[in-house]
């Protein structure tokens, strides 16, 4: 039997909406696999909500009606960003504003039914260069800073500033009160979880964003556009750049143009790109991995509940093979509730050939980062991904690519990020889209066709869950309830609207505790 509910009739939709952490329970991680309290698989789809600033001001426009949208949008979770910078103004003090202001967002994150959960944000390290660290954290022996490129991330090889910052704080050198900034970082992130472990909206801590070499990057890009530059006269001959060349190319709108045409062939690319694997791979096993376990520490002396993002160095962001490693626990063994948390962003990104993306690339580095995932044996949710500015055009293709990767991979997502005007923009498709939140056992597929706006999602039963399965359709793809199957049929499944008044409908269909597998189609 199948019944549609009516707005009339649903009383305190957000209440019943599966996904808010009220209803489900806290998340946990059941080997490679998000479970919510209930014994359902759970798929995180959501959005980075980042404030970068120290005073919390980038965002005046963002409130609860934005969080309210999101789930409009079919979304169940929120990366939420704040600074090392904004949480400890000085050593050891810690802003009470700063958590007020997260405290805010989870409330309106709970009120919606959106998991959520934390990322202490930096780029270039440091609020003196961008945002980050607070001044006192950021050690740099004087050297200069660099920042003018192409791109805004070109800081991150042009400025020795900010490469020392780096080494001083893999090295956990003292800060200004004796005690050493990395153990500084871990006793930030302490005060954060020891202030959420009992919040169930919150489901974990990434704990940094985009980790960066430091000095050896100097190395890292001699490596890579010598290799480059061979690679070119292996196939160009006397007619291709020099690695002088490819430097002074990259540092120009133009140049940098012709040289990403180049890689646009894969034998270059990946040449290129593995360069200097080993140099990365040794960064993240001795220096990166050393780090998440000293905040981890911290973090489980006051939360054994929650799970830990763990991020790769910013170079896997273009398909390098990740070297970190698991977590421990005190007793020596895995942590239970760690994640696999990597970026994936195309060159193109961050610059004026944001249409002109390859999809080989993009192939190329989520592949790789579905094979690390498997190597760690843990859930993987892409943190960031696309970044594409609401008024851009001509990315749509790029964008329903970058999905089909996901919904191949089986992974959660975050997009990058939450802007104004995202409804209105050419590809708000990949923003709401299809896709099960959660099912009553494991996911074995799923897949949307944005052209034809079919939609197919195909779970394995476990018949111990006695808990729904949970399926979002927006409204290009609901078209009324006769245009929803499932199969076997079960004892039905029930229509919900996102919200008040919305077209977009959660499709909620009763476990059968028999084992089986399920099919939902939209044809």
């Amino acid at each position: 039997m199948r019944r549609t509910i009516s707005v009339v009739v649903v009383l305190g939709l957000a209440a019943v909406l599966v996904g808010a952490a009220s209803a489900a329970g806290l998340l946990t991680v059941d080997g490679d696999r998000f479970v919510d309290g209930q014994g359902r698989q759970v798929l995180l789809h959501g959005m980075n909500v980042v404030d970068k600033s120290v005073e919390w001001t980038q965002w005046p426009w963002l409130g609860e009606e934005s969080f309210a949208a999101l789930a409009d949008w079919g979304h169940n979770c929120v990366r939420l960003g704040f600074t090392w910078a904004s949480l400890e103004p000085a050593p050891g003090e810690y802003s009470d504003t700063c958590l007020a202001e997260l405290d805010k967002r989870v409330a309106w994150a709970k009120e919606h039914g959106l998991y959520v959960f934390l990322d202490m944000h930096q780029d270039l390290y440091s609020v003196k260069y961008s945002d980050g660290a607070p001044e006192w954290a950021t050690l740099t022996d004087g050297q200069p800073h660099v920042g003018k490129g192409t791109v805004w991330s070109d800081a991150y090889f042009m400025s020795l500033a900010v490469q020392r910052a780096f080494d001083h704080f893999w090295a956990n050198t003292a800060g200004p009160d004796g005690v050493g900034i990395q153990e500084r970082y871990a006793q930030a992130w302490r005060h954060v979880a020891a202030h959420y472990a009992q919040e169930a909206t919150v489901i974990g801590y990434d704990l940094m964003n985009e980790p960066f070499i430091g000095s050896d990057a100097i190395q890292w890009q001699i490596v890579m556009i010598s290799k480059f530059a061979e690679m070119l006269y292996a196939k160009e001959g006397d007619a291709a750049p020099s690695g002088l060349d490819i430097m002074a190319q990259w540092g120009t709108p133009e140049g940098r143009s012709a040289l990403m045409a180049r890689l646009a062939d894969m034998d270059v690319y990946q040449a290129s790109a593995d360069a200097a694997e080993g140099l990365l791979q040794d960064f993240e096993r001795t220096k990166l991995t050393p780090m998440f376990q000293r905040v981890t520490n911290a973090i489980r002396e006051v939360d054994t509940n929650r799970i830990i993002f763990l991020e790769t160095s910013m170079s896997s962001n273009m398909g390098v093979y990740t070297g970190i490693q698991p977590v421990l626990g005190r007793d020596g063994e895995r942590d239970r509730l760690q994640a696999y948390a990597p970026h994936g962003y195309d060159i193109v990104v961050d610059t004026p050939d944001l249409s002109r993306g390859s999809n080989e690339r993009v192939a190329f580095i989520f592949g790789r980062h579905g094979e690390s995932a498997r190597r760690l044996g843990m859930p993987m949710v892409v943190g960031e991904w696309g970044a594409f500015p609401a008024g851009a055009k001509g990315v749509l293709p790029a964008g329903r690519f970058l999905v089909r990767q996901f919904e191949k991979l089986r992974c959660g997502e975050t997009f990058w990020c939450y802007v104004k005007g995202l409804d209105k923009a050419e590809f708000f498709e990949i923003i709401r889209r299809p896709y099960p939140a959660c099912v009553s056992g494991t996911l074995v597929e799923y897949r949307s066709e944005p052209e034809t706006r079919s939609f197919t999602c195909v779970w394995q039963e476990a018949a111990e869950v006695k808990a729904p399965t949970r399926v979002y359709l927006p409204e290009p793809y609901f078209r009324g309830e006769a245009g929803v199957q499932v199969s076997p049929e079960g004892s039905g499944f029930e229509i919900q609207p996102a919200r008040e008044g919305s077209k977009n409908v959660w499709v909620t269909i009763a476990a059968t505790g028999a084992g089986v597998e399920r099919r939902l189609t939209v044809p």
